[in-house]
């Protein structure tokens, strides 16, 4: 099954949540290594598309000059 494609505000609408959890304690041991794996998903996910946004406003702005 393929991983469906998040938004960026939906990752760290995510993140935030998962965050809460651990601030809070509310989290459960068993479940605790499956929400921090899913939190470094998310993060790494974010970070490339930060990424990819980056250089493609870069490359509009050389154009233009």
């Amino acid at each position: 099954m393929a991983k469906q494609e998040i938004s960026y505000t939906e990752a760290m609408a995510e993140i935030e949540k998962i965050m809460t959890k651990l601030r809070g304690e509310s989290i459960d041991v068993d479940t605790l290594t499956a929400e921090v794996k899913r939190a470094s998903e998310l993060i790494e996910m974010c970070k490339q598309r930060l990424h990819t946004t980056e250089e493609e406003v870069r490359k509009l702005f050389n154009n233009e000059q």
